[in-house]
């Protein structure tokens, strides 16, 4: 499975609409779908950065947190709606 199928899956079970750097939930519920073994806030940055590579139907954009401009990946609006 790809981390973007993943994450679509997580997204529509956990009802978000997106998910952005900063979710450790989120993130680490996707490495789990995936069977990847956690390790700490590395976990978060492996998932992110398997989603930038590869975003599949999540729509990627940048978003401001914290003073840091970072990714945020997003449902396709037909899909985050039930």
């Amino acid at each position: 499975m790809r981390t973007c199928d993943a994450a679509v899956e997580v997204l529509r079970e956990t009802d978000n609409p997106a998910v952005v750097w900063g979710d450790e939930g989120l993130l680490h519920l996707i490495a789990e779908r995936l069977g990847w073994e956690h390790d700490g806030p590395r976990t978060s940055d492996r998932v992110l950065a398997a989603l930038r590579k590869t975003p599949g139907p999540l729509i990627r954009r940048q978003t401001l947190c914290h003073g840091h401009w970072v990714s945020i990946f997003h449902l396709a609006i037909e899909e985050a709606k039930p």
